[in-house]
């Protein structure tokens, strides 16, 4: 690989990371907060790439003593992988495989800060998932017993034959993923594992998260739902 098509992998590699952070491609992968960083990497691997190209190059430069220019290693060629990935396989978000797969990781603690009351409402109050399973676990669920609550996430399942309403929360990046799940009762009407949900129902009293069972819901309604554009919390 001589040193212009080095300059032309890095500039690939550039434009992927432009191409994903000035959508939403970026989400799949990393938090929000990381948008800006992949911008000003893409435009500084971008500037390489002219710098690499343009500059001036004396004759003798790159040349052994048998007059053959200096080659880049062709491994480097591995480099553009992950780019081709994206532009052709567009990998998608994190889904209800991870969620199955992590479903006896241990659940997040609730924050050190007082969960306060939920606010006072005649309709359904909007809850996320994870929230909801600290709230069913503080104060013996006091918070949210009797509440109309509205959970929105990803349809999992487990090999019972039940189904959750999910959640997948990440740090910084996708490596980091953990996921929490709601068990939904007095639905068997199971919607399409990964498809998008809203569930508005009440807190089945006595389950929280590493209790005797796992935290519910009972369904009052389900209703479907667009997949937002950030699926991460």
């Amino acid at each position: 690989m001589t040193r212009t098509t080095q300059a032309l992998v890095v500039g690939f590699l550039g434009a992927v990371l432009l191409r994903l952070a000035l959508g939403d491609g970026y989400l799949r992968y990393v938090t929000d907060w990381m948008k800006w960083p992949l911008v000003v990497t893409g435009v500084v691997l971008l500037g390489l790439t002219a710098w690499m190209l343009l500059r001036p190059e004396p004759e003798e430069e790159g040349e052994d003593d048998h007059g053959h220019g200096h080659k880049v290693p062709a491994m480097t060629w591995l480099a553009i992988i992950p780019g081709v990935i994206v532009f052709v396989a567009s990998p998608p978000s994190l889904g209800a495989y991870l969620a199955e797969r992590r479903a006896d990781d241990p659940v997040a603690a609730a924050p050190d800060a007082e969960i306060l009351p939920l606010p006072a409402s005649d309709g359904p109050v909007d809850v996320e998932v994870a929230e909801f399973m600290w709230r069913a676990g503080v104060e013996d669920g006091s918070t949210i017993k009797g509440r109309d609550i509205r959970l929105t996430g990803f349809v999992s399942t487990d090999e019972k034959g039940n189904w959750y309403v999910t959640r997948i929360a990440i740090a910084c990046c996708a490596a980091d993923a953990s996921a929490s799940r709601v068990r939904v009762e007095d639905y068997d009407d199971a919607p399409e594992r990964d498809s998008w949900v809203a569930v508005t129902g009440r807190w089945v009293e006595g389950t929280a998260p590493g209790g005797k069972s796992e935290t519910a819901i009972e369904a009052i309604s389900v209703e479907p739902r667009e997949a937002p554009a950030n699926t991460y919390q």
